[in-house]
Protein backbone atom coordinates (compact mmCIF):
# COMPACT_ATOMS: atom_id res chain seq x y z
CA UNK A 1 0.00 0.00 0.00
CA UNK A 2 1.21 3.48 -0.63
CA UNK A 3 0.97 6.99 0.48
CA UNK A 4 1.86 8.70 -2.72
CA UNK A 5 3.08 12.41 -1.45
CA UNK A 6 3.10 11.46 2.17
CA UNK A 7 6.40 11.57 4.27
CA UNK A 8 8.69 9.83 1.90
CA UNK A 9 5.71 7.79 -0.16
CA UNK A 10 7.11 4.10 1.20
CA UNK A 11 4.81 1.52 1.07
CA UNK A 12 3.49 -0.04 3.74
CA UNK A 13 3.01 -4.23 4.17
CA UNK A 14 0.29 -6.33 5.52
CA UNK A 15 0.93 -10.03 6.85
CA UNK A 16 -2.06 -11.91 7.84
CA UNK A 17 -1.78 -14.92 9.94
CA UNK A 18 -3.91 -16.98 11.65
CA UNK A 19 -3.18 -15.86 15.22
CA UNK A 20 -3.71 -12.30 13.60
CA UNK A 21 -1.86 -9.26 11.61
CA UNK A 22 1.53 -7.68 11.36
CA UNK A 23 1.34 -3.80 10.11
CA UNK A 24 4.60 -3.47 9.00
CA UNK A 25 6.85 -0.09 7.60
CA UNK A 26 3.42 1.91 8.34
CA UNK A 27 2.57 5.11 5.89
CA UNK A 28 2.55 8.51 6.84
CA UNK A 29 -1.46 8.99 6.48
CA UNK A 30 -3.67 6.55 9.16
CA UNK A 31 -7.09 6.72 6.95
CA UNK A 32 -10.39 5.62 7.63
CA UNK A 33 -11.07 3.12 4.82
CA UNK A 34 -7.42 1.34 5.04
CA UNK A 35 -7.87 0.44 8.93
CA UNK A 36 -11.12 -0.76 8.39
CA UNK A 37 -10.07 -3.25 6.13
CA UNK A 38 -7.02 -4.20 7.93
CA UNK A 39 -9.01 -4.82 11.44
CA UNK A 40 -11.56 -7.17 9.04
CA UNK A 41 -8.47 -9.24 8.68
CA UNK A 42 -8.16 -10.06 12.52
CA UNK A 43 -6.73 -8.91 15.52
CA UNK A 44 -3.71 -6.46 14.72
CA UNK A 45 -0.77 -8.30 16.23
CA UNK A 46 1.85 -5.44 16.41
CA UNK A 47 2.76 -1.99 14.18
CA UNK A 48 6.19 -1.98 13.35
CA UNK A 49 8.51 0.26 11.66
CA UNK A 50 11.45 -1.23 9.69
CA UNK A 51 13.88 1.80 11.33
CA UNK A 52 13.20 5.54 12.28
CA UNK A 53 12.34 6.81 8.77
CA UNK A 54 8.74 4.73 8.94
CA UNK A 55 7.82 6.09 12.50
CA UNK A 56 5.90 9.22 11.23
CA UNK A 57 2.20 7.94 11.87
CA UNK A 58 2.97 5.06 13.63
CA UNK A 59 0.58 6.06 16.83
CA UNK A 60 -2.21 7.01 14.50
CA UNK A 61 -2.27 4.05 12.88
CA UNK A 62 -2.95 2.01 16.36
CA UNK A 63 -5.46 4.49 16.97
CA UNK A 64 -7.29 3.52 14.34
CA UNK A 65 -6.66 0.23 14.90
CA UNK A 66 -8.04 -0.48 18.42
CA UNK A 67 -5.12 0.60 19.61
CA UNK A 68 -2.83 -2.22 19.06
CA UNK A 69 0.74 -1.91 19.87
CA UNK A 70 3.27 -0.44 18.46
CA UNK A 71 7.04 -1.51 18.86
CA UNK A 72 9.87 0.49 18.76
CA UNK A 73 13.47 -0.97 19.19
CA UNK A 74 14.94 -0.06 21.78
CA UNK A 75 18.33 0.95 19.93
CA UNK A 76 16.63 2.98 17.77
CA UNK A 77 13.93 4.52 20.70
CA UNK A 78 15.56 8.10 20.52
CA UNK A 79 14.94 9.21 16.86
CA UNK A 80 10.63 8.47 18.71
CA UNK A 81 8.80 11.81 18.51
CA UNK A 82 5.69 11.23 20.13
CA UNK A 83 5.69 8.75 22.82
CA UNK A 84 2.61 7.12 23.93
CA UNK A 85 1.35 4.33 26.55
CA UNK A 86 0.88 2.16 23.11
CA UNK A 87 4.71 2.07 22.52
CA UNK A 88 6.46 -0.82 23.53
CA UNK A 89 10.25 -1.33 23.40
CA UNK A 90 11.84 -4.71 22.13
CA UNK A 91 15.42 -5.55 20.83
CA UNK A 92 16.83 -8.79 19.30
CA UNK A 93 14.47 -11.08 18.17
CA UNK A 94 11.23 -11.22 18.77
CA UNK A 95 8.37 -13.89 18.16
CA UNK A 96 5.30 -12.54 17.15
CA UNK A 97 3.60 -15.76 16.54
CA UNK A 98 5.13 -19.29 16.42
CA UNK A 99 5.31 -18.44 12.32
CA UNK A 100 6.17 -14.54 11.97
CA UNK A 101 9.19 -13.24 14.11
CA UNK A 102 11.56 -10.17 14.35
CA UNK A 103 14.84 -9.68 14.10
CA UNK A 104 17.23 -6.92 14.69
CA UNK A 105 20.01 -6.41 11.45
CA UNK A 106 21.41 -2.93 12.35
CA UNK A 107 23.18 -1.30 9.87
CA UNK A 108 20.85 1.37 8.11
CA UNK A 109 20.10 1.71 11.03
CA UNK A 110 21.28 0.76 14.58
CA UNK A 111 17.82 -1.13 15.43
CA UNK A 112 16.76 -1.76 11.81
CA UNK A 113 14.53 -4.59 11.60
CA UNK A 114 13.39 -7.79 9.17
CA UNK A 115 10.20 -9.32 9.48
CA UNK A 116 10.90 -13.19 8.72
CA UNK A 117 7.19 -14.87 7.52
CA UNK A 118 8.27 -18.58 6.76
CA UNK A 119 5.01 -19.62 5.84
CA UNK A 120 4.86 -16.29 3.52
CA UNK A 121 4.22 -17.11 -0.18
CA UNK A 122 2.61 -20.67 0.20
CA UNK A 123 5.14 -22.05 2.20
CA UNK A 124 8.36 -20.64 0.35
CA UNK A 125 8.48 -17.89 2.56
CA UNK A 126 8.70 -14.45 2.76
CA UNK A 127 11.40 -11.72 4.17
CA UNK A 128 10.25 -8.31 4.87
CA UNK A 129 13.30 -6.01 4.52
CA UNK A 130 12.50 -2.49 4.83
CA UNK A 131 15.77 -0.52 3.48
CA UNK A 132 17.86 -2.91 5.72
CA UNK A 133 18.24 -4.80 2.70
CA UNK A 134 16.95 -3.11 -0.67
CA UNK A 135 16.26 -5.23 -3.39
CA UNK A 136 17.74 -3.39 -6.54
CA UNK A 137 15.53 -2.47 -10.05
CA UNK A 138 16.77 -5.58 -11.52
CA UNK A 139 14.68 -7.92 -9.14
CA UNK A 140 17.72 -10.14 -8.51
CA UNK A 141 20.25 -8.09 -6.52
CA UNK A 142 20.34 -5.91 -3.47
CA UNK A 143 22.18 -3.18 -1.64
CA UNK A 144 23.11 -2.35 1.85
CA UNK A 145 23.19 1.24 2.12
CA UNK A 146 23.84 3.61 5.69
CA UNK A 147 22.27 6.70 3.74
CA UNK A 148 20.77 6.14 0.68
CA UNK A 149 20.06 9.93 -0.13
CA UNK A 150 23.88 10.33 0.06
CA UNK A 151 25.10 6.83 -1.45
CA UNK A 152 26.83 5.61 1.55
CA UNK A 153 27.63 1.75 1.57
CA UNK A 154 28.10 0.01 5.13
CA UNK A 155 31.07 -1.31 5.47
CA UNK A 156 32.49 -4.69 4.41
CA UNK A 157 32.15 -5.72 8.29
CA UNK A 158 28.95 -4.58 8.78
CA UNK A 159 27.29 -6.41 5.35
CA UNK A 160 29.12 -9.28 6.10
CA UNK A 161 27.15 -9.33 9.58
CA UNK A 162 23.90 -8.75 8.39
CA UNK A 163 24.35 -11.65 5.82
CA UNK A 164 25.34 -13.90 8.47
CA UNK A 165 22.39 -13.04 10.46
CA UNK A 166 20.15 -13.87 7.79
CA UNK A 167 21.79 -17.18 6.62
CA UNK A 168 19.72 -19.10 9.08
CA UNK A 169 16.28 -17.90 7.17
CA UNK A 170 14.77 -19.40 4.36
CA UNK A 171 12.69 -17.11 2.41
CA UNK A 172 12.19 -17.55 -1.66
CA UNK A 173 10.62 -14.23 -1.32
CA UNK A 174 11.95 -10.70 -0.26
CA UNK A 175 10.52 -7.30 -0.02
CA UNK A 176 11.84 -4.07 0.07
CA UNK A 177 10.45 -0.57 0.31
CA UNK A 178 8.92 1.74 -2.39
CA UNK A 179 7.74 -2.17 -4.17
CA UNK A 180 10.99 -3.11 -4.72
CA UNK A 181 11.22 -7.11 -4.35
CA UNK A 182 12.89 -10.29 -5.43
CA UNK A 183 10.32 -13.13 -5.84
CA UNK A 184 12.42 -15.84 -6.45
CA UNK A 185 15.68 -17.27 -4.89
CA UNK A 186 15.74 -14.09 -2.69
CA UNK A 187 17.81 -15.87 0.18
CA UNK A 188 20.97 -17.36 -2.28
CA UNK A 189 20.81 -13.81 -4.04
CA UNK A 190 21.11 -11.66 -0.78
CA UNK A 191 24.00 -14.01 0.18
CA UNK A 192 25.80 -13.46 -3.41
CA UNK A 193 25.21 -9.82 -3.06
CA UNK A 194 26.63 -9.55 0.32
CA UNK A 195 29.78 -11.39 -1.28
CA UNK A 196 29.92 -9.09 -4.22
CA UNK A 197 29.69 -6.22 -2.06
CA UNK A 198 32.14 -6.75 0.41
CA UNK A 199 34.78 -7.82 -2.25
CA UNK A 200 33.89 -4.16 -3.94
CA UNK A 201 34.88 -1.65 -0.78
CA UNK A 202 37.34 -4.27 0.63
CA UNK A 203 39.24 -3.37 -2.72
CA UNK A 204 39.61 -6.56 -4.16
CA UNK A 205 38.56 -5.19 -7.53
CA UNK A 206 40.55 -2.28 -7.62
CA UNK A 207 42.27 -3.28 -11.30
CA UNK A 208 38.94 -2.62 -12.90
CA UNK A 209 38.34 1.04 -12.00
Amino acid sequence: MHAEGVGIGQTMQVVRTPEGVLVWDPTGLADVATARWIASLGPVLAIVASHPHMYGAQVGWSRALGDAPVLVNTADAEWLQRSDDVVQPWSGSLDLTEGLALRTLGGHFPGSTVAHWPDGAGGAGVLLAGDTIMANPDRRTVSFMRSYPNRLPLSAGVVARIAADVADLHYRAMWSNFSNAITDDADTRVQDSARRHVAWVRGEHDDLT
